[in-house]
């Protein structure tokens, strides 16, 4: 069995021969140390050794480089910044009194190479264009991220131990699910035993009967790796939190050896199927669903995310509709992983490849072996259903991907792998380009051709107290355009590409900003949702939060707070989605909205399995002062489970109305108006709900027009 001894705590900190303390686990920009390069780490740690155990030093997270000296003699050396790593330390360790020193290097990278053939596997950590200095070739390896961010622990383990066990649900033709176990033993002995070894398979999240089998084993010296098989009966099953229970099991292993050595590992993991039909169309358990969620890359300094932030984060994803987050360009903690998990959250999985790489031998295979490491940490995760091997590899990407996707699908061949998310699958119009959205045959191209979308989205700044906080007075307004940049705000986009207006003041600003990316997500979504299954099978907006106190593409600050684009990504991705194809956004009073069709034009996306009967439609419109001066209603007879509608079209009875023109009084005050459309079940339920604005010209004086007296 396993002891620990926790080296958490204050430690010596060394940086160009200065001397002091930091903690640990910690990133040094957040102890106050905005540092690059090396650092020396040192404690004294105190152990009584037992005779027949073998002892290790083990680190959970350190960036980016670390060797590791126990008493003077090295133990070992790492390379990468999100594995655990450990070394044997049994013959430089002594009773009583020892002393540990970590060299931590986090470089930054030269001028010659940065940032189109980086080396360091960093991701979104050293090179992109949310972090500190954006992609500036001056500032944007700011603010470093390196330092032992993670817990470090001496553990002593006995002569034969479980390291890791790779747990992989199948549902095999026959329609039962076959569980493998594939069980990871070191021997460090020089001698082979036998041992039996028993997995017993628990309900984690749900009441129900233990599963027990069991295996014999023969342990040779060193790596063994041990494949159990079992069908299962009727398991529950890991659903997203949109279509079920995402139910978990603990499975404990327990080896018993012939010399009467024990060891325990245990881990908790889902039983569930994701993958790519024959039709291009995504299915989670046999079920066909449709992705919906966002990007998120939800700090810079790893050690701040605390499990309180995860469960923030992860309660505000849930509440946004989203059933998929993809981790953007890097490795996250174990922890958010597992929160996922628990909430039904699926995951897109990134690798940390962000850009442009060098193309040596050296780096590819330095590359695929960290890959490896990625999917063997994270291999028992439910929530993950995709693994990613590069997010936009402009330089390399015919060099570099092809050897990563090959060395991901030898070390994880049952989950979806995407060689990498590439431009193909990110339509930035509205923001990097200034094509009319809708009417952009480029746009619907894209969305075919990729399916998956996997960024979209446009900047919008903080609210006015995180923007205080960021800037002084004086750069806060007028803007002091190189100190909002560097904390990524992009000029050109907002205001010569997607013409956001500054008004008058910085509240006008935040106003109109965010009101532009509200606007955005919700016609983009709305569009590519229209076309779910035909052209599109899923979306991921860019993204969910800020990582650091900055001006991003992020529906919620730094600070967690939400901004207008927030409730416009959750009302967009609603289960059950009412939509209305306005054929204007300006109107002048007296005039007939949208041709006059009223419920012609209504349409309905239901997300869910389930048939929905007799729902009624109501549609009202508002004029600035939130009085309504036109409501009506119908009632659906039937929206057929997971489809897209416009359900009056097809002849759907509904209760009759009035016949008056669906139009604006010719006394409506001018200014922005709002419709509104509600959906309710029999019983009065809300079902879901959408606006729209629009705006109200002045009356026009003019003749009869033939077109406006038919409709």
């Amino acid at each position: 069995m396993k002891k620990r001894i926790k080296l958490d705590g204050i430690w010596g900190f060394e940086h160009k021969n200065k001397k002091t303390e930091i903690k640990v686990p910690s990133n040094w920009y957040l102890q106050g140390f905005d540092i690059s390069g090396k650092a020396v780490y040192s404690r004294d740690f105190e152990i009584k050794k037992e005779k027949g155990k073998f002892y290790f030093i083990n680190f959970t997270g350190v960036d980016y480089f670390c060797d590791v000296f126990i008493n003077g003699k090295k133990a070992g050396s790492h390379e990468g910044y999100f594995q655990k790593f450990r070394f044997e330390i049994t013959g430089l360790i002594k009773n009583g009194k020892n002393t540990i020193k970590a060299v931590v290097n986090s470089p930054l990278e030269s001028k010659e190479i940065w940032p189109d053939k980086k080396i360091l596997i960093k991701g979104i950590f050293n090179h992109h264009d949310a972090r500190p200095g954006s992609w500036n070739k001056n500032f944007g390896q700011d603010k470093n991220t390196g330092g032992i961010w993670n817990s470090v622990f001496v553990s002593a383990a006995d002569e034969i131990e479980i390291l890791n066990v790779k747990i992989t649900p199948l549902l095999k033709d026959d329609g039962v699910w076959n569980l493998q176990s594939e069980v990871l033993i070191y021997n460090h002995g020089i001698e082979t035993v036998e041992g039996d070894l028993r997995c017993r398979m628990m309900p984690e999240t749900f009441k129900g009967r233990e599963n027990v089998f069991k295996k014999a084993a023969v342990i040779k010296k060193g790596l063994n790796s041990i494949v159990m098989y079992r069908d299962l009966e009727s398991p529950r099953l890991w659903w997203s939190h949109d279509h079920g229970r995402p139910d978990l099991y603990r499975f404990r292993y327990e080896l018993k050896a012939s010399n009467g050595i024990r060891d325990v590992f245990e881990d908790t993991a889902g039983i569930r199927e994701f993958k790519k039909g024959n039709d291009n169309c995504w299915y989670l358990n046999g079920r066909r669903i449709f992705i919906k969620g966002s990007n998120i890359i939800p700090t810079q300094w790893l050690s701040e995310y605390t499990p309180e932030k995860i469960k923030k984060d992860a309660a505000l994803i849930k509440a946004a509709n989203m059933n998929m987050i993809r981790i953007h360009a890097h490795v996250n903690r174990e922890e958010l992983y597992r929160e996922l998990d628990r909430q039904g959250i699926m995951v897109w999985q990134d690798f940390a490849l962000q850009w442009g790489y060098e193309t040596t031998d050296a780096f590819m295979e330095n590359a695929a072996s960290q890959l490896k490491d990625m999917i063997n940490m994270n291999y028992n995760r439910a929530s993950i259903v995709i693994w990613c091997c590069h997010n936009e590899p402009f330089v390399n990407e015919k060099q570099l991907d092809p050897v990563l996707y090959r060395a991901a699908v030898s070390e994880d061949p049952v989950r979806y792998i995407e060689q990498a998310s590439d431009f193909s699958q990110h339509p930035y119009q509205g923001w990097y380009y200034d094509d009319n959205f809708s009417n952009s045959a480029s746009t619907f191209d894209t969305a075919e051709k990729a399916f998956l979308l996997t960024e979209y989205g446009a900047q919008a700044l903080p609210c006015l107290s995180t923007m205080k906080k960021m800037f002084e007075p004086d750069e806060l307004w007028p803007p002091d355009w190189e100190k909002w940049e560097y904390r990524d705000f992009q000029y050109k986009t907002t205001l010569d590409i997607a013409e956001v207006k500054m008004g008058n003041s910085i509240e006008e600003f935040i106003f109109n900003s965010q009101k532009y990316q509200a606007d955005l997500i919700s016609e983009q979504t709305e569009t590519f949702r229209m076309r779910k299954y035909k052209k599109t099978g899923g979306l991921l907006h860019f993204m969910f939060c800020e990582c650091w106190p900055s001006i991003t593409w992020a529906v919620v600050d730094y600070y967690r707070k939400p901004k207008a684009g927030y409730e416009a990504l959750r009302r967009a991705v609603q289960p059950v989605y009412p939509g209305y194809r306005l054929m204007t956004k300006k109107v002048s009073a007296g005039d007939i909205l949208g041709f006059g069709i009223l419920w012609k034009l209504l349409f309905v996306i239901n997300d869910t399995h389930k048939e929905l009967k007799n729902v009624r439609a109501s549609v009202r419109l508002k004029d600035q002062r939130n009085r309504v001066y036109f409501e009506r209603s119908a009632v659906i007879g039937k929206i057929e489970p997971d489809s897209s509608s416009f359900p009056f079209d097809s002849g759907a009875a509904f209760d009759s109305f009035d016949g008056d023109k669906f139009g604006i009084p010719r006394d409506a005050r001018p200014g922005t108006h709002r419709m509104e459309i509600t959906l309710a079940g029999k019983d009065g339920k809300k079902l879901g709900s959408n606006r729209y604005e629009f705006e109200v010209l002045p009356a026009v004086k003019r003749m009869k027009d033939q077109y406006h007296e038919d409709y």
